[in-house]
């Protein structure tokens, strides 16, 4: 009221009607800019923090260049802006410069998007059902394991978070290794079937296409590289709305790992290493292009099939192995946890160099009463850790203190 009358005061002081007109756009203006700022207010001060849209705006806004999250290391993906969404292509590693599949990733609330016969994902998915155990380890490293709610071989699961849901009933069966049961997946009603892939299937069952249950095919056991493999962790943080904690975690492996990995191959003492074993008269050995063959080479070790130009295993006989590296001075994952069932399995063991000299080790230190081993849970998504224990075995000089995480040395008894 006093400003008004100050006003008055000063029309009158100042010519009266005359000088009405500029005080009346005076206040007008004044009035529109308090209008104006009120509404920000009320739009930015209304919406709730922490919601799942805030998840996924953070997404699209983090993946606005696209470019700036093409894997690096991981050869089975890539991203495509497009105008209606972000699209997923995985390339087929059997044939290669083809691709495999194609998925648009829409915003969860805009599902009138959806076209048939294109495979939409829509982002955010708060109801996974993942074919292996290896998936909810990168669900898990990023936070995002409530989101699973089915789990082929749950009885498996290492993590004790995961495992406790699957004895509560919140987190169900949904088949045995790579067959789904599908009376039990679809009563799970996931938005999404996360699915191992394998050479010449792309074939999801109609049901879940009935249903509106799209399948991504996951491919990350076909990277030729370990740290390919844990790049893979970028796709499960954009479907589940945890970009920031994949990337993050992603970041600190690939820091990690490079690290170790320049300690081993500076080193000037490169012990030979072997692993496997002999199974029904057969020794599957890693190709040279095999992840196995990458972690050795970092490891600071010498692989005598290193050169062999493939991923896929070989095939060898036991004579075959013997030849090659009976004076080799370290086994690793040898399938036994004490020198009496190694031997009990195949006595002509005795005839290797690392048996005599005690250096055989075995990937079992993290077991749960199942089977289930964490090396191929978390140990996809950590593969510094598999590297760290790998220098333990080859350079114990060049990590003083370690612990064993998934590696330990076979018990001599």
């Amino acid at each position: 009221m006093l400003n008004w009358l100050k006003w008055l005061n000063d029309i009158r002081r100042r010519g009266g009607p005359v000088v009405l007109p500029y005080y009346m756009f005076r206040m007008f203006k004044r009035f529109c800019i308090a209008l104006c700022l009120t509404s920000v207010v009320f739009v930015f001060g209304c919406k709730p923090a922490g919601t799942k849209s805030d998840q996924l705006s953070e997404n699209q806004f983090q993946f606005s260049d696209s470019s700036l999250y093409q894997p690096r290391y991981a050869r089975g993906y890539r991203w495509e802006p497009g105008a209606d969404g972000l699209t997923l292509v995985l390339t087929d590693p059997w044939n290669p410069g083809t691709v495999f599949a194609r998925y648009r990733l829409l915003d969860a609330g805009s599902k009138s998007l959806a076209k048939s016969g294109v495979n939409d994902i829509f982002i955010p998915s708060e109801r996974l059902a993942v074919s292996s155990t290896t998936h909810a380890g990168f669900l898990s490293a990023i936070g995002a394991g409530d989101n699973l709610i089915g789990c082929s071989n749950p009885d498996r699961l290492y993590d004790s978070v995961l495992y406790q849901r699957y004895l509560s009933g919140s987190l169900s069966t949904i088949g045995r290794d790579l067959e789904l049961n599908m009376e039990y997946l679809v009563a799970q009603k996931p938005s999404l079937v996360m699915q191992s892939g394998i050479e010449g299937q792309f074939n999801p069952d109609p049901r879940l296409g009935e249903l509106g249950i799209p399948v991504l095919y996951i491919l990350e056991w076909m990277e030729s590289t370990p740290l390919g493999r844990a790049e893979w962790i970028r796709v499960f943080g954009v479907i589940t709305g945890h970009l920031r904690e994949a990337d993050s975690v992603f970041n600190l492996v690939e820091k990690e790992y490079n690290r170790l990995s320049a300690l081993g191959r500076a080193s000037e003492d490169q012990p030979v290493v072997f692993m496997g074993n002999n199974f029904k008269g057969t020794w599957y050995m890693p190709g040279g292009l095999n992840y196995l063959a990458f972690l050795f080479k970092d490891a600071g070790m010498d692989y005598p099939w290193k050169d062999v130009r493939q991923s896929a295993s070989l095939a060898l006989n036991f004579e075959t192995v013997v030849n090659r590296v009976a004076d080799a001075p370290l086994w690793v994952g040898a399938p036994a946890d004490s020198l009496s069932q190694l031997l009990a399995e195949e006595e002509r063991y005795t005839v290797f160099r690392a048996v005599r000299e005690k250096r055989v080790y075995t990937l079992t230190n993290r077991l749960n009463n199942h089977g289930g081993n964490d090396y191929w849970e978390s140990g996809v998504v950590r593969p510094d850790r598999i590297l760290a224990d790998l220098l333990y075995i080859g350079h114990p000089e060049l990590v003083p203190g370690h612990s064993w995480t998934y590696y330990k040395p076979l018990i001599f008894n």
